[in-house]
């Protein structure tokens, strides 16, 4: 009787704690094009290799590599973060990050590439973020459209010069 008395009043407290949390939750996807081809532009998606055009992009590799799923790492900046490359698939030229800053929110990355002639790839990426906590949301609402456009267009200037150049441009994001 007490373990049944137990299980309801831990399912009560569940209810009222889900019933009053709040819950943010936005997706946001936009459009880039890249002047390289796809063989050169998609693997610049892989952890390790957006450190090429990525200005501040240091993962620490816990597991795996640059290509292979299931890979664990971890960044500090702009917020500590644990990020797990999902999927990685070169034949269809998808990439998915899931990435937990505990405390804050957890963020789903979708990067899809396509080419888009020889010399150019069109790459659809899409953020899908929850946020954890009272910070988490007020990060999470304020990643509005305009936002994520903006990132990502930041993310074609940068990855275009480094395609021109070979070089990581500096400031970027």
């Amino acid at each position: 009787m007490q373990s049944v008395a137990f299980l309801v009043l831990s399912a009560l407290i569940l209810i009222q704690s889900t019933a009053t949390a709040k819950s943010i939750h936005v997706r946001r996807s936009g459009q880039i094009t890249l002047h390289g081809s796809i063989e050169r532009v998609f693997p610049l998606f892989g952890p390790v290799e957006e450190e090429k055009w990525a200005e501040g992009w240091e993962p620490s590799i816990k597991h795996g590599s640059n290509s292979e799923e299931g890979t664990v790492f971890t960044t500090a900046d702009p917020h500590p973060a644990t990020w797990v490359l999902d999927r990685f698939d070169a034949k269809s030229h998808t990439v998915r990050y899931v990435t937990v800053a505990p405390e804050l929110r957890v963020v789903q990355i979708d990067i899809g590439c396509q080419a888009a002639g020889e010399a150019e790839t069109r790459c659809e990426v899409t953020y899908t973020m929850t946020a954890l906590s009272d910070l988490g949301e007020t990060l999470v609402e304020n990643y509005t459209q305009s936002h994520h456009d903006h990132r990502i267009q930041q993310w074609q200037t940068a990855i275009d010069h480094y395609l021109q150049t070979g070089t990581r441009m500096a400031h970027h994001e």
